[in-house]
């Protein structure tokens, strides 16, 4: 289900302090990399890679010798990615429907790349989904060292490293709407007297790669569905009566009421306390979907410092420099996040 709201207050987690500044955290909507068209609402998730070989996969640096293992695989990389991705799909709630297609499209011979449109529409149907994700190609390595260390003792550093290539098929109009490879790695560290010990503390290699393969599977969601960031913002909770009003408004989740009351100050107020209000004015204007308001009080608040100086001027002014700086960019993604969202449920 797509949602319209671009972001939630977090539990509005306010941290009351003694400070004029009281920081607080919200869920900001970041877009998905790539925009499929809204008429998308389900997908099907595919294995269409061949199973991985090579040589020297997995590396192991010991103090007085090294050596290659090429006999351990993780047949599954490709499945376990795809449970990853269809996991964080479904905690998003972006498409209505995710489902992981249980058979590998291939498991023999040399030939990777596209699944034909035959295939993708054949599946969808059944399905009745309107696209298709499918793992084409994957490669994966893992590397051990250790190291003696000055009081004697072996520290151990594993690395486990993979790319993943992504294709997603809009079987609606026949197009790829993407191609993706995903990097990354994952470490782990050990520490103790002996190589048993070592060994003991360190995932097996393929317990290493299943961790590898969900963790990548995770992030590719971040491709096809927005996400929701945690970020932090903050407000001004005294200055006169009526910000310690407004505060409690605040902690109560009244955003419309303390909207009233900072107002009432910016139209009523002097200098400092005036642009405090305008800052105020604006965070509550992004809480509540208005930017182009933010950016209204943003500027009411930096042209109602513009003829004063001081410590605590440029600090403010810094603040709503830094704010000014992020609603431009946050103005910039929301065609995009409109486009992956829609306007309702």
């Amino acid at each position: 289900m797509k949602r319209a709201y671009l972001f939630i207050i977090s539990a509005v987690a306010v941290f009351v302090s003694c400070s004029t500044y009281e920081p607080l955290s919200i869920d900001v909507l970041i877009p998905a990399k790539h925009s499929l068209q809204p008429e998308i609402k389900s997908v099907v998730l595919i294995d269409n890679s061949l199973l991985f070989r090579g040589e020297k996969i997995h590396e192991i640096i010991l103090p007085s010798e090294s050596y290659e293992v090429d006999t351990i695989w993780k047949d599954d990389f490709a499945q376990i990615a795809l449970d990853g991705l269809k996991y964080e799909l479904e905690q998003r709630s972006f498409f209505d429907s995710v489902y992981v297609h249980p058979d590998p499209l291939k498991r023999s011979g040399l030939v990777k790349g596209h699944i034909t449109w035959e295939i993708i529409d054949a599946i969808c149907k059944k399905y009745n989904a309107e696209a298709v994700v499918s793992v084409d190609d994957y490669l994966y390595h893992t590397k051990i060292e250790v190291k003696k260390v000055h009081d004697g003792n072996l520290f151990a550093l594993m690395d486990a490293s993979a790319a993943v290539l992504l294709r997603t098929y809009n079987s609606l109009n026949r197009t790829v709407e993407y191609k993706e490879i995903h990097r990354d790695t994952i470490s782990w560290d050990a520490y103790g007297g002996s190589m048993a010990y070592i060994a003991a503390q360190l995932p097996p290699l393929k317990s290493a790669l299943a961790d590898l393969a969900n963790y990548m599977g995770e992030k590719a969601a971040d491709d096809i569905a927005p996400y929701w960031q945690e970020q932090k913002r903050g407000f001004y909770n005294s200055g006169n009566i009526q910000f310690m009003q407004a505060t409690e408004y605040v902690r109560s989740e009244n955003w419309g009421e303390a909207i009233k009351v900072w107002k009432y100050v910016f139209d009523h107020a002097k200098t400092k306390v005036k642009s405090r209000a305008a800052y105020n004015l604006a965070l509550a204007s992004e809480i509540l979907g208005d930017y182009e308001s933010a950016n209204y009080w943003i500027n009411e608040g930096l042209g109602s410092l513009s003829g004063s100086s001081g410590g605590q001027v440029n600090v403010e002014k810094k603040r709503l420099k830094l704010y000014s700086v992020y609603m431009t960019q946050r103005l910039k993604v929301l065609d995009e996040l409109k486009i992956q969202v829609g306007d309702g449920e």
